[in-house]
């Protein structure tokens, strides 16, 4: 199950340079649990990463993570409680042939009576496995090169990636860098066909570039400044999620309330997107230090999003970190969203439609506290808490706990 592929990280520029360049390895194990609210969908996530430093010159990370899903995912399903004769059956059945040939859009379901519609929990349940490696290699002005690969696999979807970024210092004192990065995703996934009776293998790729500027702007203050671009391409609609549409099977230019059928979510086969990340830091003591970034961006769907974020890293005592963090987030709809609780939900017969909360009109905020600990010089353990609301009735809190270890 895939509720939603991101790109892979390009690594950003380096905050705070530092003169001493020192190798280390450590192994740390972190585990996730994700919850929606409303009792949707629930996220086990285990991740294994291994750091290793060869001098000081050369460093790969690797990490193997594992994650099951389980929970039940809202989409528009026929609910016949009340029960179905073989008959109606057989006449759905037929039906739903018809309309399918006056539509290059997907059906899957058909009801005589259109109250028979539901936005109902479809259970569903997966397991996902992933690899990451990243090999760093640094020059004698300690420039980086950084060259990542992913692999990830699920029951409907498998994901390839590979990424490249270059750090470069801009003066000699490491005050000012730049950072060039593009990554890319060939993707595969299983689509459901009409009536739910068939499953095809579908692409997607997904293409970004970033650039980069930091500057140290005093011994306790950096800026950071990043623009990207990305573009997707093949299968991006989201086959688990549902829509209504009318089809006019009587033939006589009217939709009437029995031609309305169940059909498959449907979005553009590309999309692009650029935008622009502002970030600072600023240190009061060398026990507080607050973080704080805008980003823009906007998509050719429609989508137009700001997001605000400010942090502040407050060491208690020696070693003993606690970092509260708040987000802000504001979005525009998707040029083929509606809302799914509106009187009139269907849609026309042909057209890309969703009614996908993620792609509405909506205000969201996300809250966090993170608490680390380092208990030796080797031993460090941390841990995390969130909640995330939108206006849109989504919601979801996760919780992360790990350790690392140094050597």
């Amino acid at each position: 199950m895939n509720n939603a592929k991101k790109h892979l990280g390009v690594i950003g520029c380096s905050a705070l340079a530092s003169a001493a360049v020192q190798a280390e390895q450590s192994i740390s194990l972190h585990h996730m649990d994700y919850s929606e609210k409303d009792e949707r969908v629930d996220v086990a996530d285990t991740v294994l990463a291994i750091k290793v430093d060869f001098g000081v010159d050369y460093s790969l990370d690797l990490s193997l993570g594992y994650d099951s899903v389980s929970g039940a995912s809202p989409a528009w399903q026929i609910n016949d409680a009340s029960g179905v004769t073989n008959e109606e059956l057989i006449l759905r059945q037929e039906t739903l042939t018809a309309g399918q040939a006056l539509t290059d859009q997907t059906l899957l379901g058909y009801a005589f009576q259109p109250d028979r519609y539901r936005v109902t929990r479809v259970e569903l349940e997966d397991t996902r496995k992933s690899t990451n490696a990243a090999l760093t290699v640094r020059d004698e002005y300690r420039n980086e090169w950084t060259w990542g690969l992913s692999y990830s696999d699920e029951d409907d979807y498998q994901s390839l990636g590979g990424s490249f970024s270059y750090l470069v210092y801009l003066d000699k004192f490491k005050n000012r860098s730049m950072n060039f990065g593009i990554s890319y995703l060939d993707d595969e996934s299983l689509v459901f066909g009409t009536g739910y009776r068939t499953r095809t293998e579908e692409k997607l790729n997904l293409a970004s570039i970033e650039i980069g500027f930091t500057q140290v702007i005093s011994p306790t203050a950096t800026l950071d400044i990043k623009v990207f671009a990305n573009r997707d391409d093949g299968y991006l609609s989201n086959h688990y999620q549902t829509v209504l549409r009318y089809v006019d099977i009587n033939t006589n230019d009217n939709f009437e309330a029995n031609e309305v059928f169940v059909a498959a979510d449907s979005r553009p086969d590309t999309r692009n997107a650029y935008g622009t990340k502002i970030s600072g830091a600023y240190q009061y003591q060398p026990w507080l230090t607050s973080q704080f970034s805008y980003r823009y961006y906007n998509d050719t769907w429609g989508i137009d999003s700001h997001t605000v974020e400010a942090s502040i890293a407050y060491e208690v005592f020696d070693g003993f970190f606690i970092n509260p963090k708040v987000t802000w987030y504001q979005q525009t709809p998707a040029d083929f969203y509606r809302n799914p609780n509106q009187e009139l939900p269907a849609f026309a017969p042909t057209g890309f439609a969703s009614n996908d909360v993620r792609l509405g009109d909506y205000n969201a905020q996300t809250y966090s506290l993170a608490v680390s600990y380092q208990v030796s010089q080797h031993w460090q353990f941390d841990i995390s808490a969130t909640d995330y609301e939108q206006t849109n009735q989504f919601g979801a809190k996760w919780y992360v706990a790990g350790m690392t270890y140094s050597f």
